[in-house]
């Protein structure tokens, strides 16, 4: 994990004040009507569910977050996010089952 420092925080506060914070804003609500619709708890859940839900939820939420964007090309850039979580979870999973 890379070290960060003070300004990397600052810059990811200013950056959820924009069209990120929104995004991530709806994505919350999104996620809350879902697991209330299919009566789910967050400790039902394994790390690829909680995953699949939230990626599901952000792919919704993040085009309107940024109107001046092109639909599609916000949600390829989501869909290449989730493809990247995924992939870590996986090798996380896989990792973790590894013997030392």
């Amino acid at each position: 994990m890379a070290h960060k420092t003070l300004e990397d925080l600052e810059d990811f506060a200013e950056r959820l004040q924009g069209p990120l914070g929104t995004a991530l804003r709806s994505t919350g609500v999104i996620l809350e009507r879902r697991m209330r619709e299919r009566g789910l708890k967050w400790a039902d859940l394994d790390d690829n569910q909680v995953a699949d839900l939230f990626l599901a939820a952000f792919l919704e939420a993040a085009p309107d977050a940024y109107p001046q964007l092109d639909r599609t090309v916000v949600e390829e850039a989501v869909r290449t996010m989730a493809a990247n979580v995924k992939m870590e979870l996986t090798a996380n999973v896989t990792g973790s089952a590894t013997p030392n």
